[in-house]
């Protein structure tokens, strides 16, 4: 269930500036691709950074790197166990954004109608 608090802003006519601004910072983050695939592998499980390396092809120092911009967008959390750093989706939120994302993708490549929109507004998309 959405709290209030959530009702007020999507319901707001425009967004407050220092939300907006917060708004295009996360996609900012979530704009190069190697942190595109960090997300899509935290969102299946936590990783440390060296087992992050080998899925993605890039060192460890750089996935570091890319990991410290998606903890300063709260994006990602660590955990630490022992001497080493764990490192998971902050919370549901992101996950639930990342899977949106991808969803919107295979609608958009298989051509797929929006079921929320009325017949007719359907069939203009699809004729233009």
């Amino acid at each position: 269930m959405m709290d209030d608090r959530h009702d007020a802003v999507l319901n707001a006519d425009a967004l407050p500036e220092d939300l907006l601004a917060d708004v295009v910072e996360v996609f900012k983050a979530l704009s190069d691709t190697t942190r595109a695939q960090l997300i899509y592998l935290l969102t299946r499980r936590e990783y440390n950074v060296n087992e992050i390396s080998r899925y993605v092809s890039v060192s460890p120092s750089a996935v570091s790197h890319h990991l410290a911009k998606l903890r300063a967008a709260r994006l990602v959390r660590t955990r630490r166990e022992g001497n080493q750093i764990y490192y998971s989706i902050d919370d549901v939120h992101v996950g639930a954004l990342f899977r949106e994302a991808l969803f919107h993708l295979d609608h958009v490549r298989r051509h797929l109608s929006d079921p929320t929109q009325p017949a007719e507004a359907q069939l203009f998309a699809s004729n233009s």
